[in-house]
């Protein structure tokens, strides 16, 4: 699964002999057997077991049978589940929410029968969805198929079985992961449970019935309904089972054909909302070279019998890697050759990481989410190599290391958690799903890949795939399969030592120069670590990793390199004859940051041209953390940012813009300086590259462009992008779409709402409810920027809360966030997000609940902190999982007061120097 960050709830317990309302019974059922334990008990049959089921029932596998009407409000369905009951119990536990079920039984081996009572634990006890079976005696040991006929509600917030309406159309569709597949059908909703599923569906004649699986016959049931069976999978855990119904398009795009590893062909298709069909042929083209590299990768055939895409019309993540039926945002699939070359490489990224999925996670598949980090860290890491071996000159190579540059930003924080973090509740699961998951999971993987070598960790890989295909396995199993793929036993602790600790390596060099009699001189390089904290941070220090260390130095015009496995707190290396510069992460292979002198950084800085690209791009990282932790002056840090502003690579040069959305935020009367600086580094560039058919031109002239008109106030640039956005929505007759290149379209959107406003309210609401995928991200972002008050209080009444909303709940939350950070309107957006936060959250996908408390995150003050934190904290019960959202969301607000607190005069001087 494919992560976008976005902001982020009538049990029942049924006897068998009636379906009574959900409160009623929960109530008497839970009174006629014995009294729930709140409090988990390993030795209690009774206890909630609020994270695993216990091991008293074994599923082996599921035969669910399912009618389905877009139109209506819910489904029903039977569902057969053939099962090992270990040994007799009072009551057998599974999961379940939002349903009701008017028939329960279990049938063994041995002909009989038992009837079964369902009860749903109350979703204030369990909010996850937890249920129990009992009988009027102990439930008996035994092979044999638990049979429960259920009905339960379409999800209406993009989770579990979910239905979309687009005009008068109607789609069904599953976001199962994480625990999903429990409101759309009685389960065993764990990983670990991997088993075969037999789907059969009924529907309304007229619609697309998809799922993980081939048909095996469609049959008329009569009255205008087809009954709908579909092969039975391979093993799968319930998160990965996925259906749908809808007036989809479906687009044949033929048969993938054999290759050197897969002797078959394989079937492709897209399915699309009614009437995109045409839009998908792009994604579907782009298929098999990223699937090929895969294969030849893996040594392994691409696992399932077909591969379905489809772009679903809502949905809240990026992707969902389903096999057989990968679900992705409409943005990562709908798009054609003049989409913007990000788009582009966003479909290429998302694409390669689903289908990496396919392997790591679908054939192999962790036993508990504890371990999930391992599953989408390696489609992270897998993903990016895939796009880099389908596509060797297409700059993908170094996706992954900034992908872990990112998330170290997440690691600073005291609060940070482990990569692989227990898990004890399982409302709390979608805590497993962030940047330290993905991005750090996947940069530790580059790390220790590059330590014992790109051949070796493949064959580590496909000597883990083997071993495991159709089963489940740990963290700790790979790090074996690693260690005796590429024969190097050391990994093993060493990789353990980064996903079973929260936080980041700081590396530290102390150099000195001996000149030793008879032999010259001799440099000495004194190696330490510790653990990254920056200003105002609470980070305790005594970890240690084991971290593979390689620096990198020049001598006499010549490059050299030396590494070292970093196991203890200190070491030295040293280095025949002086060096002229230093760098600690050579080829930008470690995660971990590092710390030179002022006169290390300044040497480091004006060698720049020596380094190669991962290389600059560590060293940029380590220098703004460096500046953060209090460690060099404003002075250094901005010639640094500077000369990293003139690196020939895009990726380099936007990343020498860090800090300057916290200077134009918290130093106003420094504005006009920022501004002046932003100018004289960046237009020159700006105007070399735009409108280039280059990478440059592409991907950076964006990012310039949105600088020099948000913080350098070109009035110049501002006035061409309003003259774009206005022919582009029509504002002066007929609309002309022509002329504004499409990667140029989202601030020429926003600054025509800011320049305009009102007039350009109705055209842009249009977009981000009927345009294409790229239109309507970009006009949600441009209602988001109104000046307008009378714009401003249309989008707070008539698109954020109200029921005939033209916008979805995602894209709702888009323009809140949106407002919350406007200058203009982000205090008074911020007063009326704590007055209508109850009528709001009903519109926030249920996976996003919890993260609602990053609605705070825009403070910059302790007072600001304490009033986050006393909202936050009296509305927890709209927000399950909220915990570590607020944790790290009030502890960012901190690091920005001490930054500023320390740092504010140093780069207000600094910046006026510049002037």
């Amino acid at each position: 699964m494919r992560f976008s960050k976005l902001l982020l709830a009538a049990s029942a317990a049924v006897l068998i002999s009636a379906c009574q309302p959900a409160a009623d019974v929960v109530s008497e059922a839970t009174n006629a057997t014995e009294t729930i334990t709140k409090v988990d008990s390993p030795t209690s049959v009774n206890a909630i077991p609020h994270a695993q089921l216990p091991d008293t029932v074994t599923p082996k596998g599921y035969r669910v049978d399912m009618t389905i009407d877009p139109q209506l409000d819910g489904m029903t369905g039977t569902v057969a589940i053939d099962v090992s009951v270990n040994e007799a119990s009072s009551r057998l536990w599974l999961h379940a929410k939002e349903m009701t079920v008017p028939s329960a039984r279990i049938d063994y081996a041995d002909g009989s029968s038992v009837p079964l009572t369902f009860n749903a634990v109350p979703l204030a006890d369990a909010p996850s969805g937890i249920a129990y079976l009992t009988a009027d005696a102990d439930i008996p040991a035994g092979e044999g198929t638990i049979t429960l006929e259920y009905e339960t509600p379409y999800n209406q917030n993009l989770n579990s079985a979910y239905q979309v309406r687009r005009g008068e159309d109607a789609y069904i569709l599953t976001q199962f992961e994480p625990l999903g597949a429990r409101e759309a059908f009685p389960s065993f909703d764990e990983p670990k449970f991997k088993v075969p599923f037999t789907l059969s569906i009924t529907a309304p004649t007229d619609q697309v019935v998809y799922a993980n699986t081939p048909k095996t016959d469609v049959a008329d049931s009569g009255d205008g309904w087809t009954r709908h069976s579909f092969a039975t999978t391979r093993p799968l855990p319930s998160y990965l089972v996925a259906f749908g119904v809808g007036p989809y398009d479906v687009v044949d795009f033929g048969e993938i054909p054999p290759n050197s590893v897969r002797k078959t062909p394989l079937k492709l298709r897209g399915l699309t909302a009614k009437g995109s069909g045409e839009q998908i042929k792009y994604g579907l083209a782009g298929t098999e070279p990223i699937l090929t590299a895969l294969e030849e990768y893996f040594d392994i055939p691409y696992p399932y019998e077909k591969l379905d895409l489809i772009a679903a019309p809502d949905y809240a993540f990026g992707a969902m890697e389903n096999p057989g039926a990968i679900v992705y945002r409409e943005y990562l699939m709908l798009l054609d050759e003049n989409a913007p070359l990000s788009q582009k490489r966003a479909y290429n990224g998302v694409h390669s990481h689903e289908l990496a999925h396919q392997w790591f996670g679908n054939l192999v598949t962790p036993v508990w989410w504890e371990d999930i980090w391992l599953n989408e860290a390696f489609a992270t890491w897998m993903g990016n190599k895939g796009t880099s071996l389908a596509y060797p000159d297409g700059n993908y190579d170094r996706n992954t290391l900034n992908n872990a540059l990112g998330a170290m930003n997440i690691d600073t924080l005291s609060t940070t958690r482990k990569v692989r973090e227990p898990l004890d509740r399982s409302e709390n699961v979608m805590d497993q799903f962030d940047g330290i998951t993905y991005r750090k999971g996947g940069g530790v993987l580059s790390m220790f890949e590059s330590f014992v070598g790109e051949e070796k960790f493949r064959d580590g890989v496909r000597l883990h795939m083997k071993r495991y295909a159709d089963d489940v396995a740990t963290g700790d199993d790979f790090f074996q399969s690693i260690a005796d793929g590429s024969g190097n036993p050391d990994v093993v602790d060493a990789m353990k030592s980064f996903v079973d600790q929260p936080g980041l390596p700081l590396v530290k060099a102390v150099t000195y120069v001996d000149n030793v009699k008879g032999s010259g001189a001799v440099t000495g390089i004194n190696l330490s670590q510790s653990r990254y904290a920056p200003l105002g941070s609470k980070t305790q220090q005594g970890q240690f990793w084991q971290i593979p260390v390689c620096v990198g130095y020049g001598q006499n015009g010549t490059i050299g390199k030396k590494c070292i496995l970093l196991d203890k707190n200190e070491a030295v290396l040293k280095i025949d004859g002086e060096i002229d510069w230093l760098t600690l992460n050579q080829d930008g292979a470690g995660y971990y940051r590092f710390s030179l002198d002022s006169e290390g950084w300044s040497k480091l800085v004006k060698n720049l041209d020596q380094l190669n690209t991962r290389e600059a791009l560590t060293a940029q990282d380590s220098l703004v953390a460096a500046f953060r932790a209090g460690k060099v002056d404003a002075d250094v840090f901005l010639d640094g940012m500077s000369a990293f502003a003139a690196h020939p690579e895009y990726d380099v040069a936007r990343g020498s813009t860090a800090l300057v959305g916290f200077m134009r935020s918290e130093l106003p009367e420094s504005r006009d300086a920022l501004a002046a600086h932003v100018v004289k580094t960046y237009k020159p560039r700006y105007e070399r590259i735009v409108g280039t058919d280059t990478v440059e031109g592409n991907l950076l002239a964006p990012t310039l462009a949105n600088l020099l008109v948000g913080t350098g106030q070109d009035k110049e640039i501002q006035a061409l992008m309003v003259k774009g956005g206005s022919e582009y929505l029509g504002l002066n007759g007929t609309a002309d779409k022509s002329k504004l290149a499409t990667n140029m379209l989202g601030l020429a959107l926003r600054e025509t709402m800011r320049d305009v406003g009102k007039p350009a309210y109705a055209p842009l609401l249009e977009l981000a409810a009927n345009g294409s995928s790229l239109e309507k991200g970009s006009a949600i972002g441009a209602l988001a920027a109104t000046q307008d008050e009378a714009v401003y209080e249309m989008l707070l009444a008539d698109v954020i809360l109200s029921e005939d909303s033209p916008l979805t709940g995602r894209q709702v939350g888009g323009v809140l966030n949106g407002l919350l950070r406007s200058d203009k309107f982000g205090e008074r957006t911020w007063e009326w997000f704590k007055a209508n936060l109850p009528a709001y959250v009903v519109k926030v996908p249920d996976v996003r609940r919890g993260g609602l408390p990053s609605a705070g995150g825009n403070f910059c003050s302790l007072e600001r902190r304490d009033e986050v934190r006393e909202f936050m904290t009296a509305n927890a019960a709209l927000m399950p999982g909220y915990e570590r959202s607020l944790m790290q969301t009030l502890e960012s607000i901190e690091l920005c007061a001490a930054l500023k607190d320390a740092k504010a005069d140093d780069l207000a001087a600094a910046l006026k120097s510049r002037g």
